[in-house]
């Protein structure tokens, strides 16, 4: 017998001590990451934290879990501009872009409270995430800085949080779209073939039926 697939939503906040997940009619979940696997925003072993995080999907029955990332104060670097920049305003921006100390680093801007505010964050941890949930048929949505969010972001239900996010469609740090599809697990590969060979019979007697219909036709002229 083929086991039933629960398929979840949720919501991952990320700061630099580790994650929290959020699901609807369950306690959040919390993991901390270790400083000789994440220092100073920077991952130092990839290896070892995918690992990590692979055991706490298991651990904790995290497949199939379509989810978007919500990336707190401490894990990024922000600044402020006029909405209207002067020459040197718009060098400064490049400069402060360019000063973020990530290996790979994914930067974006949106207009909030009348100013144009840019945001920079390591790309490597957004992806980790990804690929960890990904093993498990998960599917990361979109990754959001939590200035876009109320203060009570997470005293919301993780339904009014994706609720929500249809309106930062221009402001998602990861373009989901880009991503390869999603695995289907071993369940779904076994109900594809179950549900395939009960159609053969269907098919034999359609294919019957066409047969003896033609000879009929061709008979009568």
């Amino acid at each position: 017998m083929i086991d039933k697939i629960i398929k979840q939503n949720g919501v991952i906040w990320v700061d630099k001590l580790g994650f929290s997940v959020y699901i609807d009619g369950k306690s959040f979940i919390r993991s901390n990451f270790t400083p000789e696997l994440f220092n100073n925003l920077e991952i130092v072993d990839k290896a070892k934290l995918l690992a990590v995080f692979d055991s706490f999907i298991l651990q904790n029955k995290l497949g199939y879990l379509s989810f978007i990332l919500i990336l707190g104060a401490d894990i990024l670097f922000e600044r402020d501009w006029p909405l209207v920049q002067t020459e040197p305003q718009k060098q400064e921006e490049t400069d402060f872009i360019e000063s973020i100390p990530f290996e790979n680093t994914l930067s974006h801007h949106f207009i909030k409270d009348n100013k144009r505010k840019v945001i920079g964050a390591n790309q490597d941890i957004i992806f980790l995430l990804r690929d960890a949930f990904k093993k498990q048929y998960g599917h990361l949505l979109g990754a959001y800085p939590y200035s876009l969010f109320g203060a009570n972001i997470r005293n919301e239900t993780v339904k009014e949080t994706l609720k929500n996010i249809s309106n930062f469609k221009l402001d998602n740090l990861y373009d989901a779209s880009k991503d390869s599809p999603i695995l289907k697990s071993p369940e779904e590969i076994k109900k594809e073939k179950k549900t395939d060979k009960s159609l053969v019979p269907v098919l034999i007697i359609i294919f019957v039926v066409l047969v003896g219909l033609l000879s009929f036709l061709v008979m009568r002229k």
